[in-house]
């Protein structure tokens, strides 16, 4: 049996409509590719590319050609050379997106899209799913209906050698409500709630701090502890994508996340890409912030102080109350600039150790997508990828592939990877990873 055979069988990162790949994507669109709104696809590829794509023509030539099925590769599957950016990531998601609405909304056919997508995963050698997926629209009705389809799916792909679980997320901005949509769907289809064992939020993470969920984390654990046989416990996309401020805040974000409730980070590069390497991806990167984010950090390091000083992080309160009270009497949308130097970035890298420590306190895992991780998080090459960063620590650490198909990675190539450029054996990589199942949500529940 191989090392790692228990990294390659488990998926505990991946969201359902990423699964799809760019064949999937031809066969799904053979007959009806000229019906689709593309528009959404459209606009946001023009706007993240500046290229206006013909999706029709896509399509046509795919499927009609090698030469056109790479072209249709190209406009779908995000590469190394797209830069960083999770606008362009969406812009080429927002392909799969268009199609399966067709499929849901005019076929009524999504579940054979889905079963498709479990099937591949049975193929690959997976033992144990947990997927997610997020429905974009407020339109209460359809997001019952979008969740209750995927619930069942992968309720009813159960088998005695696979497990499949669901995790559904919801919007940051309208975390409670989503949260009432949910009991709802348990409320009238109660044979689900085995199946759906928690919440996922994603999406863009800039312009929604962790602090922002405190009450909806606070109405969930209530819930949790009220009614524990349909407990749900959240996985929370954070320090990913953090261009919008500091690395210290990026920092405190993913700390925020797990004390206020979240059991697994998605991504958290934020606490292994090291602060050099992090401020030079972009001219003058997290040097400026919003006022109100500073004025979030100087609360959050005066109430830390204690701890942080143990990692040898200075925190000089007298300064940081009278910078407060100046930021107290501006706005909170001004601009705050304060350039990096070896000194700061050095304190940054005893913030990353200090919340590591943290999360293996709380026992908090993270989720490392390894490719997902240097295409969209922007990190410069595999040797300076934060996975190296979270080995070295004692956090409790997963691989998952994200979206496998628009990266055209499965779960076992990224293993692979992994164990590529770890700079270990695979046997010592194995058990620092451990048995990943032992972070599979659902465990809480009375049995």
């Amino acid at each position: 049996m191989k090392a790692l055979h228990l990294q390659e069988s488990c998926e505990l990162h991946v969201h359902v409509g990423g699964c799809l790949y760019a064949d999937d994507l031809l066969e799904l669109g053979r007959d009806i590719y000229t019906e689709v709104d593309w528009s959404l696809f459209v606009s946001s590829y023009e706007r993240a590319f500046g290229v206006r794509p013909d999706p029709e023509r896509l399509f046509r030539e795919g499927l009609r050609s090698e030469k056109g099925r790479e072209c249709f590769r190209r406009h779908y599957v995000y590469r190394q050379e797209d830069g960083g950016d999770f606008g362009r990531f969406q812009a080429k998601f927002d392909l799969l997106i268009c199609l399966y609405r067709y499929w849901a909304q005019h076929l009524h056919r999504e579940e054979e899209v889905l079963w498709r997508i479990v099937e591949r995963h049975r193929r690959e050698g997976l033992k144990y799913v947990e997927y997610r997926a997020m429905f974009g629209s407020g339109d209460p009705e359809h997001f019952l209906h979008f969740h209750r389809t995927n619930a069942r799916v992968f309720q009813q792909a159960c088998v005695r050698d696979f497990t499949a679980r669901y995790l559904i997320s919801l919007p940051r901005g309208a975390a409670l409500e989503g949260y009432e949509l949910v009991q709802h769907l348990f409320a009238e289809s109660p044979e689900l709630i085995p199946s759906v064992v928690g919440l996922d939020f994603c999406f863009f993470e800039e312009g929604h701090p962790p602090e922002k969920l405190r009450s909806f984390f606070a109405r969930l654990e209530a819930d949790n502890q009220r009614r524990p046989e349909q407990a749900l416990e959240v996985a929370y996309h954070v320090g990913e994508v953090f261009f919008d401020k500091s690395l210290e805040s990026a920092v405190r974000w993913c700390h925020q996340a797990a004390r206020w409730g979240a059991r697994r980070l998605g991504h958290a590069i934020a606490l292994g890409l090291d602060p050099e390497v992090a401020v030079a991806r972009r001219p003058g990167a997290h040097e400026a912030e919003p006022a109100g984010e500073r004025l979030a950090q100087i609360t959050y390091d005066l109430e830390q102080a204690r701890e942080l000083e143990a990692f040898g992080v200075e925190v000089e309160g007298g300064r940081l109350r009278q910078e407060a009270e100046e930021l107290r009497g501006g706005s909170a949308g001004e601009s705050v600039c304060r350039p990096y130097t070896p000194q700061r970035l050095e304190q940054v890298r005893r913030r990353q150790d200090f919340v590591l420590a943290e999360l293996a306190r709380l026992g908090v895992a993270i989720e490392s997508c390894p490719t997902s991780n240097l295409r969209i998080g922007g990190v410069p090459s595999p040797s300076r990828h934060p996975l190296w960063r979270f080995l070295r620590s004692e956090v409790g650490l997963v691989i998952g592939a994200d979206d496998p198909g628009v990266f055209d990675q499965p779960l076992a190539a990224e293993v692979d990877w992994v164990a590529a450029h770890a700079g270990m054996g695979k046997r010592a990589l194995a058990r620092r990873l451990g048995d990943p199942r032992r972070f599979r949500f659902g465990q809480q529940r009375p049995s």
